[in-house]
């Protein structure tokens, strides 16, 4: 079976679309969870009327708190499908939930434990999902032929992180880009986890992960870029990451949505980003917080090489110019295009 995990806040003007899209699927044995972040729109009673509609297949469940954003809201659904108690032998529809975060569902409220079907804790894989967002038809069912396929070659337990290209589209669903990779100018082949540490090339809505995977998900890290920044980091130091060349959904940008695409090595925007600064040292900010978060939670199970190459990542914005391209260029701590790094070179540590 697969979960798909959808995050939303205040979506009613796109989450039907969504949520349809993902019932339609090609893919049978999908359970819909919507975490509801504290809409003050329609969103709950929306939410509602799909419980209704789709017994047994959606479930909705409301934050009595706001969880502080995107990443921490996915992030916090997968820590509580973690601690999940799997009991050896027993099938997924008996599988207890043991969790304690207080929310409310349909009209009631209790726990996490108490609210999500149980068959959605013991799923074999899980998937993630915008409110936004329109899946084609055959995503879950080409990304868990990637993922079968994966696994077919991995020692069982081995945690497996799969995802696909997308297609960047407006508010109205019309095409702005057929490929994010091109647009991005990102390659999926980069799964190093020196590339990975600067550059993220794996996005939330186009993954699959394996419950091995989930395992690794149990403690949230105080500090990272995304939810999908960190998922792909875990994939690539303890498991191993796959992809569909193919674009699987539409990747909605719009006025209020989180994150959007923007055009790989616009020379403007470097500039600005030259000039004004300020977002782009956060953003160093927390990518280099990230990298201490793997170490701090990791420590015992991270390779010797790993700890190596982390510790030289995290010293870096303590270095001197020189000192910075040295370690960047030893280790290849470098994104994917000369441009892109020549801009880390000059604003980290300045």
């Amino acid at each position: 079976m697969i979960t798909v995990l959808v995050a939303a806040y205040n979506g009613e003007a796109y989450i039907r679309e969504q949520m349809d899209s993902i019932l339609a699927q090609s893919q049978g044995g999908i359970h819909i969870v919507v975490s509801d972040d504290c809409s003050s729109d329609r969103t709950p009673e929306i939410l509602e009327e799909y419980c209704a509609r789709y017994p047994g297949r959606v479930t909705a469940i409301r934050r009595e708190k706001p969880s502080g954003g995107a990443a921490a809201h996915f992030l916090g659904l997968l820590s509580e499908l973690a601690r999940a108690e799997v009991m050896p032998g027993v099938a997924a529809a008996g599988r207890e939930l043991a969790a304690a975060e207080e929310f409310t569902a349909c009209g009631y409220s209790g726990s996490v434990k108490d609210q999500l079907p149980v068959a959605a804790a013991g799923a074999d894989y899980f998937m993630l999902s915008d409110q936004d967002d329109v899946w084609l038809p055959q995503k879950a069912e080409k990304l868990l032929m990637c993922m079968q396929e994966l696994e077919a070659g991995l020692k069982p337990g081995t945690p497996a992180l799969v995802h696909s290209d997308l297609a960047v589209v407006d508010e109205n669903l019309r095409v702005v880009a057929h490929s994010f990779f091109k647009y991005q100018k990102i390659s999926p082949e980069r799964t190093a986890l020196p590339q990975l540490l600067v550059q993220n090339n794996v996005t939330g809505g186009a993954v699959m992960i394996n419950r091995p995977m989930l395992e690794l998900l149990k403690d949230l890290p105080q500090v990272c870029l995304m939810h999908d920044a960190w998922l792909a980091l875990l994939a690539s130091c303890f498991g191993v990451i796959g992809w569909v060349k193919d674009p699987l959904y539409l990747y909605r940008q719009h006025g209020s949505n989180t994150l959007g695409a923007e055009k790989g090595d616009n020379l403007q925007g470097m500039r600005d980003r030259l000039e004004d600064g300020s977002g782009a040292r956060e953003n160093y900010r927390r990518m280099f917080g990230q990298a201490r978060c793997l170490q701090e939670l990791f420590a015992d199970r991270l390779s010797g090489e790993q700890k190596e190459l982390l510790d030289a990542f995290v010293e870096i914005p303590r270095m001197g110019r020189a000192g910075r391209i040295q370690t960047i260029l030893k280790y290849g701590f470098t994104k994917n295009t000369w441009l892109r790094t020549l801009g880390q070179m000059l604003m980290i540590g300045d």
